[in-house]
């Protein structure tokens, strides 16, 4: 803001306070700063609103031709980012786009500063600056920021903004609307638009911005309406489209589809709004087709979301809010769906920071616009600042949605910290933040009240508004309330008014409508009412005197002098009498109200005025400047002058009496058009506001060349009214947006130091009134003028300290207000209505209070005496079937130590057997590790040739990279060095022929933009292939790395394959040792096969015995699992019988809203029978007092008249004989009644109370109890593929142990037949393994299962899980109503279950007793229990099907573990055979040789 000095005082203006918002569809208008201060943006201003103060503050920035089209917070609220765009409409000052980072100060948070400085710490420049900023986001460490810029381009940048430095950007070229940041990853950041939701990512490293792949499949991207998203809980992406879906993400994956509308459908199907649409439905069925549409209404819209501490915030069209809770496993929980008043409203904006804030909404209400468009037209004549307005206000924002014409914008706050609490409507949902609303359309008119701090405004939307502002002490405490709504009025439904006129005392105004002038009486909203209707043709302007004894007003060429008060009509300037010949649009009163002017429209357009004070009413100033219209003017009466405000031109005119102007101060461009003025004559300050919003401050009187001492920018649009207030203060200006902004006029003056010093209000108020009754300052001449002046300011003084004793004990006149007798009994007598009705509801109240108590303390020792005996039968029936336990758990014990030791015994045995078979495989690496020394080196070679082409292209990637890039600067040096010396030769030519050669430089730049726009995209494509190289580059060498990675790995298995080798080879030499010693030693083997063989027919003995022990211990358990499920089907039983009567109660809460709502009903309709009672006593009353009037002997001297009157009297109250007192006895027994029924509904409060919180126990286990089963169902699908996947690999390793046997079989052959050949039956030594016995004995248990399928890991898994369902079912039945018993080993574990069940039986004892005081009061309970059986039901059937999900999972394992048993049958048998051929062809060449010896023998 820049101020200029003068020689007397200087002016600063300062904004004080604003009514209304920012009307410009932009996102993050509204953003909370912390648990009490919000940030809007209102004219070209952001403000700072602080809720507990309800106060305003404004940061400093300068808004000179700056329109704000962005707005965003830092992480900690210490820094705000604002999109604007510099320029004016005209063209004068060419259009560009910045960023302006504020800092927001701790001052600035209280509303404690009043310094308007500029809080600007740095400003960014795109480098597109054509295009509006229209998104911004902070990091989450506040070093950078993120731009997003409006189409074509939609340019994406990435800011340094602490340095001002563009890190990097992407043109996206889609229309996008709101950018975030991921609060978790600094580096992340969302962009949404209408068909586009993608994550992007920025590299630190190489500076780039990289586009993830779409978040939805493409085609369902494209055919998407995503209207907003938001961050919640800092790790969740919600995404919110039209057809009432949220999308939640994490880590890019899709986790939960919200359906808001089904949500919506379920909240609203109880509750008031389940009533409403009830009584809706029944009054359209009795009313027929002339009743109201019950047609559904249709589908909430979403329109915005945001997030909050617990989880999202969703907004819609039809007032809708929903707030959501999610958790860490983004399980969304809804807290409640709340609507508007109304339901008309549509949310555009939500914002809230922290736990205790409120939520901020900025929404909007669409209305018809024809009746303020034909209203529009005949305001003032403005269409040409109206229509550049508009433009500007539709341009504002070209990426989001635009405003909808005629939207009414309004900002509530709703207390998030307690959304339960707002549910059950003991809370205000929402709150406005200004108080009556504000203006949605051109404000017409502005006046004050000049004895009362008062403002009244008019706009294009019919309605009347009061603004109060402060005086400065008020200002000054903190907790004051100093700019506020007064009174807010619809003047009309369908005309708007087009000027004000406030009365000096300010209870009354008068309007301008259509074609008439309308006069308020201003006492409260509920009693304000319309003094009288004067019907006028064309009316254009009206006026009060300073005194307020007289109306001026204008009828077409006409003006009117009236008597308000009185209704006379004093005189009449008649346009035939020498008056206007045009119509009047503006009256006026001099100062001193001896002169009246008024000014006329085009063509004639001329500036009247009549001096009052003469009898003849003679005309005492004339101008006349034809084809002109002057919009605003004011008169100074000591200098003679007016000044005026003339249309089109936007000249602002100070004019004489019969001359033309003697000034004229002329706009520099349109958008500096002046639009209207307002003069302080006592202050020296002429105020004018002009087209583009701001205000200038010019000295008076006027001279001729003097520039204006400030001016400041205020609004959006351009300015239509304005006014000083009666101390000139403050200065209300109004802009056709509808805000209503008030400056603070500080003047201040230079001391003889040189400083300067504030004058205060007390000097300018006497400043004002001296001026306007004629005193002027004197210079003191002589010793008894000094005397009088001391005396004068002893009297001031005097007079100053006896109105502030009268103002500290009276109220002012800003303090008191206007009440009609009427009303105020009426409200009275509604007081003591009220405090009788509060006495007799008290004392009631404490007597049933007493009866309940004792009610309870006689049911609290019922229970303890039930609870009590069923404690002894409990413990009875825990100790015994604890001794049965303990005994069942010792037998199990010794049987479960009997099989361990046998188990550990075979399981030693077979580990012994089963090393042997070890040095067998040890043969099969020396295959292997030839083959990797061959694939070792073609891996090499392999490796070489990829290395040699590697390096060759990187070479000539390099080279031409080099070769484009010399190309590229040698065309640039080429291109720049022509650009030089052709702009030489082009200026040349500009100044000799400049009109000549136009067409030619427009053409030269464009081939020259041309080429350079090629060379850029040659650079651009050059430098993405580079990019595409790098990272080919980068991949080879990932690549590399892993096969280095692979050879470490190779060598490292060579190596233990090189140890391996060399144990094989020392294994080797032992069997080739063992292979000696085999002559000697088959025939030991064969006797220890004989022996091995009857131990295994014992195994099989004592196996049959093991089987039949097992069965007898199952048999003993089934007596236990029966008395198990006696008790679990017991324990049903009662759950049952609970739910049946949980289900009872809920009927009866059911008859309980009924009976209230009737109760309702009957005092609604007793109230209106006493108010009709009431209305009959007053009716009668005046009947009787204008009888005995008629009557009465004053009136009696004409008894002509005496019937007549009578008559008239008679038949005015004609409607007492309607009426019929009620009988004292009826009376009597209704007000029994209503006693009962009070104390009857009462008790069923408290029951449903209780009925209610139980539900909610019911509920939540039975919901805890599905998502158990299906946790349980999806893990044993899980088990079942785990179970696949294990049966797989097991097949796998039983083909490669069958062909190890064979192989094995074959040597073993193999060294039988050697062995044969060289004499005799081939024997084994004692110490040599049976490899045929090993195979089958390392497969196959004794039992004759498979060994491999008892040690897999699932098997150790399936034990894992099996402990830990069976911790979860303990917990389970802790928590579960009734708990179940759980059967443990531990007789700890009973004692905790006994005390669970005396608990359980305690509860429902009390739960009996309830329902049996409910039977004794008449409700009935029966059907409770077909309910809860219902129930039951349902969870039987959920339990049966998990048990035989269960026992098909059993048949699956046990098909599988035959199939297992019987293909190892089938492979012992086929050993077997293969051993028996084996064999006999051994045997076969035995025999031959015995044959051919026994021939050589013969012989």
């Amino acid at each position: 803001m820049a101020t200029r000095g003068a020689t007397e005082t200087d002016v600063k203006l300062r904004l004080a306070h604003a009514f209304g918002v920012y009307p410009s569809p932009i996102k993050d208008a509204v953003i909370s700063l912390g648990e009490d201060t919000f940030a809007f943006c209102v004219g070209r201003h952001v403000a700072l609103c602080h809720q507990h103060r309800q106060r305003l503050s404004f940061l400093g920035r300068d808004a000179r031709h700056r329109i704000i089209t962005a707005m965003t917070k830092s992480h900690n609220g210490k820094f705000l980012a604002i999109g604007e765009r510099v320029g004016s409409e005209d063209g004068s000052n060419q259009h560009a786009a910045q960023i302006s980072v504020v800092g927001v100060s701790k001052a600035d948070l209280l509303g404690e500063t009043k310094d308007f400085k500029d809080e600007t710490l740095k400003v960014l420049h795109p480098s597109n600056k054509r295009l509006d900023i229209i998104g911004l986001a902070f990091t989450g460490d506040g070093k950078h920021l993120i731009s997003v810029s409006s189409m074509p381009d939609a340019t994406v940048s990435f800011w340094r903004w602490d340095v001002e430095k563009l890190m990097s950007s992407h043109d996206m070229q889609t229309p996008v609307n709101r950018v975030l940041v991921n609060p978790s990853n600094v580096t992340q950041f969302s962009v949404g638009g209408h068909a586009y939701l993608r994550l992007w990512d920025f590299n630190p490293n190489d500076q780039g911005l990289t586009e993830n792949p779409s978040l939805f499949p493409l085609k369902q991207e494209k055919q998407m309406k995503v209207v907003d998203h938001c961050w919640a809980l800092s790790i969740f992406l919600c995404a919110a489209s039209e057809d009432g879906h949220i999308h939640i993400f994490q880590d890019g994956e899709l986790v939960q589809d919200v359906d808001v509308r089904a949500q919506i459908k379920s909240d609203e199907s109880t509750g008031p709004k389940a009533v409403e649409k009830e009584q809706a439905r029944q009054l359209a069925n009795l009313m027929g087709e002339a009743g109201p549409g019950t047609a559904d209404a249709p589908p909430v819209r979403i329109t915005t979301i945001t997030a909050w501490f617990q989880g999202f915030v969703v907004g819609g069209d039809q007032g809708y809010l929903g707030v959501f809770r999610i958790d860490a496993k983004a399980q969304v929980d809804s807290v409640g769906t709340f609507r508007m008043p109304g339901e008309k409203a549509m949310m555009w904006n939500m914002s809230t920071s922290t736990e205790e804030s409120s939520l901020v909404i900025l929404s909007y209400e669409e209305h018809e616009t024809e009746s303020m468009a034909s209203s529009g037209t005949r305001s003032r004549g403005n269409s040409a600042s109206r229509q550049s307005t508009r433009s500007r206000a539709s341009s504002a924002n070209t990426g989001g949605r635009m405003r909808p014409m005629g939207a009414k914008w309004s900002l509530h706050t709703f207390p998030m910290a307690q959304a339960d609490l707002v549910g059950t409507g003991q809370l205000e949902v929402f709150t406005p933040v200004f108080r009556f609303g504000a203006h949605h359309g051109s404000v017409t008119s502005l006046k004050p009240a000049f004895s009362r701090r008062m403002v009244a405004s008019c706009a294009e939307d019919r309605s009347l508004k009061l603004w109060s502002f402060p005086t400065e002490e008020q200002e000054a405490q903190a907790m004051s309330l100093p700019f506020s709504a007064e009174l807010s009025l619809q003047v009309s439904s369908y005309e708007c008014a087009s000027a004000l006129a406030v009365h000096p005392l300010g209870f009354q105004i008068a309007a301008i409508l259509e074609d008439i002038v309308r006069i308020y009486h201003l006492t409260p909203i509920q009693a304000t009412r319309t003094q009288f209707d004067l019907p006028l043709k064309n009316p254009g302007g009206v006026a009060y005197s300073n005194g307020g004894s007289l109306l001026a007003v204008s009828s077409e060429n006409d003006v009117a002098l009236i008597d308000p008060w009185r209704a006379v009509v004093i005189h009449l300037f008649s346009g035939r009498g020498g008056g206007h010949v045009s119509p009047v649009n503006r009256v006026l009163f001099s100062e001193d109200d001896r002169w009246l002017l008024s000014s006329g429209t085009a063509p004639h357009g001329a500036i009247y005025g009549w001096d009052l004070s003469t009898p003849a009413r003679e005309r005492c100033f004339e101008h006349v400047c034809k084809h002109s219209t002057y919009t605003d003017f004011s008169f100074d009466a000591r200098q003679g002058l007016v000044v005026a405000c003339r249309e089109p031109e936007g000249h602002l005119r100070v004019i004489g009496h019969l001359s033309s102007p003697q000034y004229e101060i002329q706009p520099e461009n349109k958008q500096s058009a002046f639009t209207c003025q307002c003069l302080a004559a006592a202050l020296g300050l002429l105020l004018a506001g002009t087209r583009q919003g701001s205000v200038r401050i010019y000295r008076w009187p006027f001279q001729v060349g003097s520039a204006a001492l400030t001016e400041i920018s205020l609004h959006a649009h351009s300015i239509t009214a304005m006014t000083l207030t009666l101390d000139a203060r403050y200065l209300f200006t109004g802009c056709e947006g509808g805000a209503v902004l008030c400056c603070e006029v500080a003047q201040s003056t230079l001391d003889s130091e040189g400083d300067l010093l504030p004058i205060s209000a007390t000097e300018i108020e006497q400043q004002i009134v001296r001026f306007r009754h004629g005193e002027n300052e004197k210079p003191v001449s002589s010793k008894a003028q000094r005397e009088d002046d001391r005396k004068a300011l002893e009297l001031q003084e005097k007079l100053w300290e006896a109105v502030k004793a009268i103002s500290a004990s009276t109220a002012k006149l800003d303090d008191l207000q206007m009440i009609p007798k009427t009303y105020l009994s009426d409200v009275l007598s509604e007081i003591r209505a009220l405090e009788d009705r509060m006495d007799v509801l008290k004392h009631d109240s404490d007597r049933v209070l007493e009866q309940k108590e004792q009610e309870l303390q006689d049911k609290l020792i019922s229970i303890q005496m039930e609870q009590r005996s069923q404690k002894s039968l409990a413990d009875e029936k825990y100790d015994n079937l604890f001794m049965q336990l303990k005994q069942s758990t010792e037998r199990h014990e010794k049987e479960m130590q009997e099989a361990n030791t046998h188990f550990d015994h075979r399981h030693k045995k077979m580990q012994d057997e089963l090393e042997g078979t070890i040095s067998k495989e040890y043969e099969k690496n020396s295959k292997l590790l030839d083959e990797l020394q061959s694939l070792r080196d073609e891996f090499e070679g392999e490796k070489t040739k990829m290395l040699k082409s590697h390096d060759e292209q990187l070479l000539e990637l390099r080279s031409a990279q080099e070769r484009a890039l010399r190309d590229w600067r040698t065309e640039y040096d080429k291109v720049c060095s022509l650009l030089k010396s052709d702009g030489l030769k082009f200026e040349e030519a500009l100044r000799q022929q400049e009109s000549e050669y136009e067409s030619q430089i427009v053409e030269i730049k464009e081939r020259e933009r041309r080429a350079l726009q090629d060379e850029s995209e040659k650079a651009a494509t050059a430098l993405k292939d580079g990019v595409s190289m790098k990272q080919t580059i980068s991949m080879l060498q990932n690549q590399v790395k892993s096969k280095d990675v692979e050879i470490a790995e190779a060598a490292e298995r060579q190596e233990d394959l090189k140890k391996k080798l060399q144990a094989s080879q020392e294994m080797v030499e032992k069997v080739r040792a063992q292979l000696k010693e085999r002559e000697r030693s088959l025939k030991v083997k064969d006797e220890s096969l004989n022996k091995l063989r009857g131990q295994m027919k014992h195994l099989e003995s004592f196996r049959f015995v093991l089987f039949h022990k097992v069965r007898a211990l199952e048999e003993e358990r089934d007596p236990l699992e029966e008395q198990v499920n006696s008790l679990k089907t017991s324990v049903r039983e009662m759950y049952t019988e609970f739910v049946r009567e949980f289900r009872q109660k809920q009927k009866l809460h059911q008859t309980l809203s009924d009976k209230s709502m009737l109760s309702s009903s009957l005092q609604q309709e007793n109230v209106e029978l006493r108010a009709q009672l009431v209305q009959l006593k007053k009716d009668s009353r005046r009947m009787i007092q204008q009888v005995e009037t008629v009557l009465h002997p004053d009136t009696t001297h004409d008894y002509t008249q005496m019937p007549k009157k009578l008559q008239s009297v008679l038949e005015k109250y004609q409607k007492l004989l309607d009426w019929k007192p009620a009988d004292e006895p009826v009376e009597e027994s209704r007000s029994e009644e209503e006693a009962n029924g009070k104390a009857l509904i009462e008790e069923m409060a408290i029951q449903r109370d209780l009925l209610f919180r139980r539900k909610e126990i019911a509920t939540a286990a039975a919901e805890q109890t599905k998502r158990e089963c299906t946790q349980d169902v999806r893990k044993l699908t899980s088990e079942n593929a785990q179970l696949i996947v294990e049966m797989n690999t097991l097949r796998a390793e039983n083909r490669s142990y069958q062909r190890s046997c064979r192989e094995m079989e074959a040597n073993i052959m193999a060294l039988r037949a050697k062995a044969g050949s060289r004499g005799g039956p081939m024997n084994t030594s004692s110490s040599a393994p049976n490899l045929v016995r090993e195979a089958k004995q390392s497969r196959v248990l004794p039992n004759g299962r498979p060994l491999a399928s008892s040690e897999t890991p699932y098997v150790r898994r399936k034990v894992v899980d099996q402990q830990e369902k069976y911790r979860r079912q303990q917990v389970r039945g802790v928590h579960q109503l009734p708990p179940i018993v759980q059967r443990s080993s531990s007789p700890v574990s009973y004692r905790g279950t006994n005390a669970q069940e005396t608990r359980f039986e305690r509860a429902m004892a009390s739960f009996h007793a309830e329902m049996r005081y409910l039977q004794e009061q008449g409700l009935d309970v029966s059907k409770l229990h077909q309910s809860a059986a219902e129930i039951a039901a349902v969870q039987a059937e959920q339990v049966q099907m998990t048990q035989m999900a269960e026992e098909q999972i059993a048949q699956a394992r046990m098909a599988y573990a035959a199939q297992m048993e019987q293909a190892q049958m089938e492979q012992a048998q086929m050993a077997q055979a293969q051993m028996a051929q084996g064999q006999m062809e051994a045997q076969v060449p035995q025999e031959q040789n015995v044959e051919a010896h026994d021939g050589q023998t013969g012989s």
